[in-house]
């Protein structure tokens, strides 16, 4: 599980400065997944300490699903606009698409990893 935290760290971190470069804007909102991306990143790390793995890896999903559930309205309100081209910001929107993209495959992963571990008891 900790190696999915590690991929989507990777691109969340990845994915704030490529928008904000990209977009050409100064908004340091930007940035806002490079924020989710280093505290996954960072709970990667610290779950190679198998006595606190579980903790993290269940914090990591909470930050997940707070971060779907927050990115979702804007995608709604967004979403069509985007789709026909028409976004007042489409580096924001595509950056909030692939923010959610990765969290949802991470929530995922960890269901997955959840009834894994509920099979084996």
């Amino acid at each position: 599980m900790h190696v999915h935290a590690s991929r989507v760290g990777a691109i969340l971190t990845v994915l704030g400065p490529f928008t904000y470069f990209a977009s050409g804007t100064n908004s340091l909102s930007a940035f806002i997944p490079t924020i989710f991306g280093l505290i996954f990143l960072v709970v990667a790390k610290l779950a190679s300490n198998e006595n606190i793995r579980h903790h993290v890896m269940h914090f990591a999903l909470f930050v997940a699903l707070a971060g779907v559930l927050g990115l979702a309205p804007m995608l709604i309100a967004n979403g069509d606009d985007f789709i026909r081209g028409e976004a007042e910001r489409p580096w924001a929107v595509f950056s909030q698409v692939i923010t959610t993209v990765a969290l949802v495959y991470f929530l995922r992963a960890g269901v997955q990893s959840f009834r894994a571990a509920r099979n084996e008891e």
